[in-house]
């Protein structure tokens, strides 16, 4: 693993509603990024509201990139200028700080940055620097309503829902006292650092593994957000 780098590591997360899915690859397609991939997911509002903002659906196209913090930079000032993620109903984008990886992957982004004569420069820095934290909260299938309800109580705004496969050693689920179910709901929450002891609490007490949810939620730090204007 590689811990040590010439120029850090971050990835950018960045949830757009699906009409914007074509624009949002194409502006990743001519940034080359180094490495991505997309997912499809589902945002929490109800469909009341999207009639309301006269604008997007519940189906999210969601973006997970690594490369470089100055090419971060570049990508947010790129996002800002060509999507309007303040309009209410586009999406957010977010970064998360990497502290290790793969030495290949590192050497790829490496690489990228140099191909790319944008990268490093100062007045690329286009994001809000703000504390912000994104918990990630994972149920059985069909009991995400349970962590929204629980998490607006204590104060979030949203959050976008993504599905999945549970998997885990016998080991894991003696421990946990479960038994590892396959489908699994993916729930992520972009919130203010100071808001994110209370909601996590909160999801732990109506949604943790003491409950039909048997869920159980982490937290990680956000560099730099986008777009959560909208959020309320």
């Amino acid at each position: 693993m590689a811990k040590k780098m010439e120029r850090s590591l971050e990835a950018l997360i960045t949830i757009v509603d699906y009409s914007l899915a074509h624009q949002l690859k194409k502006l990743y397609k001519r940034d080359e990024l180094p490495f991505y991939i997309l997912s499809h997911g589902y945002g929490s509002a109800t469909l009341d509201i999207y009639d309301l903002l006269g604008f997007g659906s519940p189906k999210k196209l969601i973006a997970l990139s690594i490369q470089s913090t100055s090419l971060t930079q570049q990508i947010l000032a790129r996002l800002r200028e060509r999507i309007d993620l303040y309009r209410a109903g586009t999406g957010i984008a977010f970064t998360i700080p990497l502290d290790s990886s793969s030495s290949i992957l590192w050497q790829i982004c490496q690489q990228a940055d140099q191909d790319n004569t944008y990268a490093g420069r100062e007045d690329q820095t286009m994001e809000e620097k703000k504390p912000y934290a994104l918990i990630v909260t994972i149920v059985d299938r069909g009991h995400s309503d349970l962590v929204m309800t629980a998490a607006k109580a204590a104060g979030a705004t949203g959050g976008t829902l993504l599905h999945g496969l549970g998997l885990g050693s016998r080991e894991a689920e003696k421990f946990l006292g479960i038994t590892i179910q396959p489908e699994k709901d993916v729930i992520l929450i972009l919130v203010p650092q100071a808001k994110k002891p209370q909601i996590m609490e909160k999801i732990t007490h109506d949604a943790g593994l003491n409950t039909s949810g048997r869920g159980i939620c982490f937290s990680l730090p956000v560099n730099a957000a986008l777009g959560l204007v909208n959020q309320d």
